[in-house]
């Protein structure tokens, strides 16, 4: 998951995000899904190639991937399952993409933006990316990132 450039802005999720953040908003109304909870096969398949789950390491200040679609994967360049996310991250935005790891768990509440990514195949997309936290099975604490993101090319991207 490296970019040259990456910037990011605070936005609703749309389209394929919102139907993840509404698939997430009714395993449990009005509380947080816990990790039994999230069952991909009940997913819309069209969500699949583009949803990520990420494990919550050392009480949030660490992060490592457990799935990656395959959306995700061919616009990033490769397939950084089990990596931790200090790894597969550009250095030069890994402080806040991880940051923003780190306030999805804290504040236990959803964290959506859209920006431009410059991938490793060189080409400038249109980038928007979804982080749900989701409860351990024991409901105390955030053991997992649910996440979405969409990639466009940025010639077919709307501003």
């Amino acid at each position: 998951m490296t970019s040259a450039q990456a910037a990011f802005e605070e936005v609703e999720p749309s389209g394929r995000l919102a139907q993840l953040l509404a698939y997430w908003e009714k395993l449990r109304p009005g509380e947080l899904p816990r990790r039994p909870d999230v069952e991909r096969m009940e997913m819309n398949p069209a969500l699949l190639p583009h949803i990520f789950l990420a494990d919550v390491l050392d009480e949030g200040q660490r992060f490592r991937w457990r799935l990656i679609g395959r959306h995700i994967v061919r616009h990033a360049g490769s397939d950084d399952t089990g990596l931790d996310l200090e790894i597969s991250i550009a250095p030069a935005i890994r402080p806040t993409v991880i940051s923003h790891y780190q306030q999805v768990v804290r504040t236990r509440r959803f964290l959506a933006h859209r920006g431009n990514f410059i991938g490793r195949d060189g080409r400038s997309y249109r980038y928007e990316r979804l982080l749900l936290p989701v409860l351990a099975a024991d409901g105390l604490s955030i053991d997992t990132v649910l996440g979405g993101a969409v990639f466009e090319a940025a010639s077919h991207a709307s501003a």
